[in-house]
């Protein structure tokens, strides 16, 4: 019964998640706050109060992310690359969602620090765009497993 109670929390963060994303600038902070919660396994509803807006790293996190999402939405579908082209810049953009990711939790001296990004992550973060790809209502509950993801690679 503990795995159904765990994958519904999950789920429901990515709600969350979602929610506090709209205003893109804050998706740093949300996937930090979810992340805590998970590493804590504090009850879900404790995600609101640990909503810490962090502009600077929002803006940064915000800005990186929209690059890669219309890298990635350019190499695959309109521009005529070459196919080792095409898996260079998907693998590209995996790595770099992968390290944004898993600096959210860290916060500013944290990220400071780099850290190369995790195999499992990125693995995670492309299969997490396929199934929003291919089902599109997935993006109100993808943050949730992804921030379950992160939180599982920090641990190793």
């Amino acid at each position: 019964m503990r795995r159904v109670e765990v994958l519904a929390d999950t789920l429901l963060l990515g709600v969350f998640v979602f929610v506090a994303s709209l205003p893109v600038v804050t998706a740093f902070s949300a996937f930090g706050a979810a992340r805590e919660v998970l590493r804590a396994e504090l009850p879900v509803g404790r995600f609101w109060s640990l909503v810490r807006v962090q502009w600077v790293p929002g803006v940064i996190f915000g800005l990186a992310w929209a690059v890669l999402v219309i890298d990635a939405l350019l190499v695959v579908t309109v521009l005529p690359a070459p196919l080792p082209v095409r898996v260079a810049v998907l693998t590209a953009s995996a790595a770099v969602g992968a390290w944004m990711l898993s600096q959210t939790c860290l916060g500013w001296r944290g990220a400071l620090k780099f850290h190369p990004p995790r195999l499992m992550l990125m693995a995670a973060l492309v299969v997490a765009g396929v199934l929003v790809w291919a089902l599109p209502p997935l993006a109100l509950v993808i943050g949730g497993p992804l921030a379950l993801a992160a939180e599982s690679a920090r641990e190793g």
